[in-house]
């Protein structure tokens, strides 16, 4: 019986789910990241602004939905982290297309060598669990092999 017990605590550990904040992604097809757009600037910033950070205007601040693509600025391997990480895993500094910058998690890194300026595309995936087993998702970004289609 504690045999069955366990494997439908896995099975209920594995299916939960929650994002790591609300509003910082919508999953696609294509997964897009919410952001905002300066009306007065032009300037666009990740994650939502209420306020144009570099001109301290509120009011001029407009939704948009950001593509997923940009390129890998820079990167490190992170091999011990705080519990509720999975080890190692690689963080990245991400310049969208777009022209935010932000750091992220990178998806399917331990493929190939990881180089600045490569090519990337955002996904959703885990990035940490909870301590009751949630699995808590995000925008990470996966390294494309070859040119954008």
């Amino acid at each position: 019986m504690l045999e069955h017990h366990s494997i439908l605590n896995a099975a209920n550990w594995m299916s939960k789910q929650r994002p790591i904040r609300e509003g910082l992604y919508v999953e696609g097809p294509p997964p897009r990241l919410l952001g905002s757009r300066c009306r007065e600037t032009g300037d666009v910033f990740y994650p939502t602004q209420k306020m144009n950070p570099l001109t301290h205007r509120a009011d001029t601040m407009e939704p948009v939905e950001l593509p997923g693509t940009g390129r890998l600025l820079t990167f490190t391997v992170v091999r011990r982290a705080v519990s509720g990480f999975e080890c190692p895993y690689a963080l990245g500094v991400v310049e969208l297309d777009a022209g935010p910058k932000l750091t992220a998690q990178l998806a399917d890194w331990q493929n190939g060598p990881l180089r600045i300026g490569m090519e990337v595309e955002l996904v959703i995936g885990s990035i940490r669990f909870d301590p009751d087993g949630t699995v808590v998702m995000g925008p990470k970004f996966r390294v494309l092999e070859g040119p954008r289609s």
